[in-house]
């Protein structure tokens, strides 16, 4: 038994000697710079760029030589060379065109800002995790090495004839128990751990990452109306939805634009080799008649998206103020449920959990009765951990829903 137990400390302490402490401000650093899927989403950006620089582009020209010899060769008409140079001019498509693109680079703006703090939220609620995956393991530790001392005492008492065999085998299976629920919590802190890792960047390694700090927060609820009028400012699927309506009415006058009749310049030279020889002159202009501008369906499509596009701004509006309200009242449920827990009462069940080890030891009370409190005690020091975990994550859906940019750093993490 006491080889069981060595091993087990053994195998914590070979871990917590590789542990690599980690902040959260560290932690999201290393997010914001590492991150893969953030980087690929950076290129949108930069691919929008690239669209408003081709944007720019002029109508190309048209150079054209031709090589012309009579068939007639009795009467030397000769051999000709003609030299032709045209271009297209069109009225408003290029200015159309550039505005289109710009409009389309701040929808591709909105949308990675729109993913940025989805990516941050989703980012801190890992790092959270961790530190709940760490405090059960702790307690797990505690419980653990609580139910050994217990096993290791009623080994001897048994020996010494002072309890029954029941008894030593009750508490060498509580303690096997224990271990167990140990060793599962150790493995979730350390797949927390890598998933901490994944947001960086990296998994090697990531399994002995541990993060620093504590759930414990201070934040109080603000009024409602002041999250909704900042989520309705600052949320980026607002400006998405914004950005919609600016590209659909760009996309309305580039259709538009497109629909001005063309003009097409020519200005050219002939030369012919004829006896005598001579040379030709030539310049014109060609208006493409666009009998396909009385079809009414282009403008009806282009007059309906921008409509559509002005009632999804409406939409993401009522969108935000629910999930502003949702968020709101999860958050004040959660610290509702924080003031159920004190540090007094854990004490005073701690106490009470001593009191029974102590009875349980003098005979008093059967080795059942001091484990139900024992696992009275541990589930609700772990429903502590849960009812904080809560509160964080939901100060973070908050914060998602408001549309705060979350900073690395600007979580109120205890270190």
């Amino acid at each position: 038994m006491n080889r069981i137990i060595v091993s087990a400390i053994a195998f914590l302490a070979t871990a917590a000697m590789h542990a690599q402490e980690i902040s959260y401000g560290a932690y999201m650093e290393r997010v914001l710079s590492g991150n893969i899927a953030l980087a690929a989403r950076k290129m949108d950006i930069e691919i929008a760029d690239a669209g408003v620089k081709k944007s720019k582009v002029y109508n190309d020209p048209t150079i054209a030589l031709t090589y012309t010899n009579s068939e007639d060769w009795d009467k030397k008409l000769g051999q000709g060379i003609e030299l032709e140079l045209s271009r297209s001019f069109t009225f408003g498509v290029r200015r159309s065109r550039i505005d289109l693109a710009e409009n389309e680079r701040k929808q591709s703006v909105a949308l990675f800002e729109e993913y940025m703090r989805n990516f941050r939220a989703d980012a801190t609620i890992a790092y959270l995790e961790h530190l709940r995956a760490k405090m059960i393991l702790d307690e797990a530790k505690e419980i653990y090495k609580e139910l050994s001392g217990v096993a290791d005492n009623d080994s001897i008492r048994f020996r010494r004839g002072d309890i029954a065999e029941s008894d030593w085998l009750e508490s060498r299976m509580a303690q096997g128990m224990a271990k167990n629920s140990m060793l599962d919590a150790e493995t979730q802190l350390t797949n927390s751990a890598i998933k901490m890792g994944y947001f960086m960047g990296s998994i090697s390694g990531a399994e002995n990452l541990r993060g620093t700090g504590t759930l414990e927060m201070s934040e109080k609820a603000l009024p409602l109306d002041s999250y909704i009028e900042k989520a309705l400012a600052h949320r980026a699927d607002i400006v998405v939805a914004l950005g919609r309506a600016d590209i659909a009415s760009a996309t309305q006058k580039f259709n538009k634009a497109l629909r001005y009749p063309d003009l097409n310049v020519t200005v050219g030279a002939t030369y012919n080799r004829a006896r005598p020889d001579f040379t030709t002159l030539k310049a014109g202009i060609a208006v493409p008649l666009k009998f396909s501008n009385l079809n009414k369906g282009a403008r009806i499509i282009d007059e309906l998206l921008v409509k559509q596009a002005n009632i999804e701004i409406e939409e993401a509006r009522l969108l935000v103020q629910a999930d502003v309200t949702q968020a709101y009242n999860e958050f004040g449920s959660a610290l509702k449920q924080s003031t159920t827990f004190s540090s007094d009462m854990l004490s005073d069940m701690r106490s009470v959990v001593a009191g029974k080890k102590r009875a349980y030891e003098l005979g008093e009370i059967s080795f059942h009765d001091y484990l139900i409190v024992e696992r009275n005690e541990s589930e609700m020091r772990r429903e502590h951990i849960e009812t904080l975990f809560n509160k964080a994550v939901a100060w973070v859906e908050l914060q998602r829903a408001t549309g705060f940019s979350m900073e690395f750093g600007t979580m109120q993490l205890a270190e």
